[in-house]
């Protein structure tokens, strides 16, 4: 729980012969992680034969998908099922719809490009439909020529043509007849007119009958896709839970031939090796066991020069704070787990910021919202569920400061009694510490809180260096030493602490800081402002945690409904609670961000170096 589970190294020497069969056992067994395996005298691991062979097969399967997936109903979503590497040789081998899917997919391609051009030559058409009777086809002859096209303005052409236009048609479209031999003449006569040539398609005859007949064939090239796409549709429906199967399997053979890629290897054996949890070693014997001396397996020992992969072990309750670890740099597989800390130390500084009743009963229903809204996200799951936590230690502040939707416990006795009609007592129940009235006290509080908690950081630090540099691990005690003996010393020249504490915290803060300097260095003296600065961070705490107060307050004081207002009490109470919600929902996602702030940059940085990677087993993946 304080640190990550303990881990092992093994090394598996393995024959060449039997490393695909080991290969499938360690990946369906799903618990170790293959290391990246160099040895002076051995070749780097490469793939397994079959891999080119199932690389080609996948290649053909994807793109069989690719046609498929766009041609089913997104319903359609068969169970997957993974075959192993004979079962779906087998199965690839009696597939047979590449051809008959590629050919409809063209002859599809080709009609769509032919309705296209089609289209093209109606538009054509229709800007000569007001000659919609006029049969082009025999507008050329030996003699005759023609043009058809359109001018801004409709003027006399040239003397050698004639111009054929329809008066009151809002077109300027126009079809000029001339006689051949007068074509050069009459062609720069139209150019000069601003002629813009119409070409019609070949085997134009009348528009009318034309445009008929370039319909009818759009729509049997649509009736022909129709058809097309029923049959692309059969194919797909029929074969699309076999190619899922047939990927799917064929994805996992090649994950297992591309592993060999980080073996050392020789001509007859290879050298693998991997991490795995102590409690699986076990198993990882059993299966070595069953292959008797064609592997030899060796429990590795590591030490600190080595970064094994971490597995967080944390009780069900602290889950949602390990998404904090693992977002913001785990641990050293040889550090501490800081998720308990943030267990522990981000609720209370949330309730210490918050620190309403009324709010922190808010708070959970605004988690549960979130939580069920939210609960296919990884984040916001696990920030839904922080907040949820939070609002107990939200709620006992509360109580602490005598703080309930910005009133105090007799206030809101009195605001109830007056809707209600009891009587509210005429002293209070209990004395609160009152953030308002007790500002010095509380940024007292929150720096004293800030010390500890980084004191604790410290002793965790100390800890974690003790086995692997001493020096480093004296200094973080030093820390502590500079710590207590500035409080000390502080806390007697304010009169809090006896004097008897001036000389002892001098001698502990002079003390330590000699250690420091000696094994940290002149910079690790340099350093000390900085941590009066990380102590001081947390007087945010108060400030923060007092705007909210103010906030209420003011919410309170215009707009709380009281009877005397009649009608407009009634107006005026679904704004009161809205601005209450608000106000909580900010105060819930300062305290969010500022309690995360101060545990993860001020109070990790005080014992954690993190790079931790998070162990990843060689296994098959979970469906999504």
């Amino acid at each position: 729980m304080f640190r990550p589970k303990k881990m092992k190294k093994a090394r598996m020497l393995v024959l060449r012969t039997i490393v695909e069969k080991l290969i499938t056992e360690l990946h369906e067994a799903g618990f170790v992680e293959i290391k990246k395996t160099k040895y002076d005298g051995m070749e780097e691991g490469r793939v397994l034969p079959s891999f080119d062979n199932i690389s080609a097969k996948l290649l053909r399967l994807r793109g069989l998908l690719s046609i498929i997936e766009s041609n089913i109903p997104a319903s359609l979503k068969p169970d997957t099922k993974v075959l192993s590497l004979d079962d779906a040789g087998k199965e690839m081998s009696k597939l047979d719809i590449d051809e008959k899917l590629k050919s409809l997919v063209s002859e599809n391609s080709s009609i769509l490009d032919n309705i296209k051009e089609l289209d093209g030559k109606m538009q054509r058409v229709k800007r000569a439909l007001h000659f919609g009777d006029v049969d082009f086809s025999k507008l050329t002859t030996k003699k005759l020529r023609y043009r058809l096209g359109e001018v801004q303005k409709i003027t006399a052409i040239n003397k050698l043509a004639t111009v054929i236009s329809k008066p009151g048609k809002s077109s300027n479209v126009i079809l000029v007849l001339y006689d051949n031999k007068d074509e050069i003449e009459v062609d720069n006569s139209l150019n000069e007119a601003g002629f813009s040539a119409i070409e019609l398609p070949q085997g134009t005859s009348t528009p009318n009958d034309t445009l008929k007949n370039l319909e009818a064939e759009i729509n049997n090239n649509r009736s022909r896709m129709v058809q097309i796409k029923a049959g692309i549709e059969t194919i797909s429906k029929a074969n699309f839970g076999e190619i899922k199967n047939l990927i799917a399997s064929f994805e996992i053979a090649s994950e297992r031939s591309a592993i060999a890629t980080k073996f050392a290897s020789s001509k007859y054996l290879y050298v693998i090796e991997c991490w795995l949890t102590e409690q699986e070693m076990p198993k990882l014997q059993d299966i070595v066991g069953k292959y008797g001396s064609e592997i030899m397996l060796e429990d590795v020992h590591f030490g600190h020069d080595e970064a094994p992969p971490i597995v967080l072990e944390n009780p069900e309750i602290v889950s949602p704070f390990e998404f904090i670890t693992k977002s913001y740099s785990a641990p050293g597989y040889f550090e501490f787990d800081p998720t308990i800390g943030y267990f522990i130390g981000l609720p209370i500084i949330y309730g210490m910021i918050v620190g309403d009743v009324i709010y922190g009963i808010l708070s959970i229903f605004i988690a549960l919202f979130f939580l069920k809204t939210f609960k296919n996200s990884y984040i916001l799951r696990n920030v839904s569920k922080i907040w949820l936590y939070s609002a107990i230690p939200t709620i006992i502040f509360g109580v602490i400061f005598d703080e309930w939707g910005g009133m105090n416990h007799l206030h809101l006795l009195e605001f109830l009694g007056s809707w209600i009609g009891f009587a509210a007592p005429h002293l209070p129940l209990y004395e609160g510490f009152h953030r308002m009235e007790n500002v010095m006290g509380l940024l007292g509080i929150t720096a004293l809180l800030g010390a500890v908690h980084l004191g604790a950081g410290f002793a965790i630090g100390a800890i974690n260096e003790w086995n692997h540099n001493k020096k480093h691990s004296i200094a973080k005690i030093a820390w502590i030493g500079i710590e207590l003996g500035g409080l000390f010393a502080l806390g007697s020249l304010m009169g809090i602490l006896g004097s008897a504490f001036m000389p002892a915290g001098l001698v502990l803060l002079v003390l330590s800081v000699i250690i420091l300097a000696v094994t940290e260095g002149i910079f690790g003296v340099f350093e000390i402002p900085g941590l009066v600065g990380n102590i001081l961070s947390y007087t945010r705490i108060a400030s923060i945690g007092i705007v909210g107060v103010v906030l209420a307050e003011v919410i309170n004081e215009f707009l709380r409904p009281v009877p005397a207002q009649g009608i407009l009490a009634l107006i005026i109470a679904p704004i009161f609670l809205l601005l209450h919600m608000a106000n909580c929902f900010i105060a819930m996602f300062e305290a969010m961000i500022q309690g995360g702030r101060l545990n993860i940059i001020e109070f990790k940085s005080k014992f954690l170096h993190g790079g931790g990677k998070v162990f990843a087993p060689f296994g098959l993946k979970k469906a999504s």
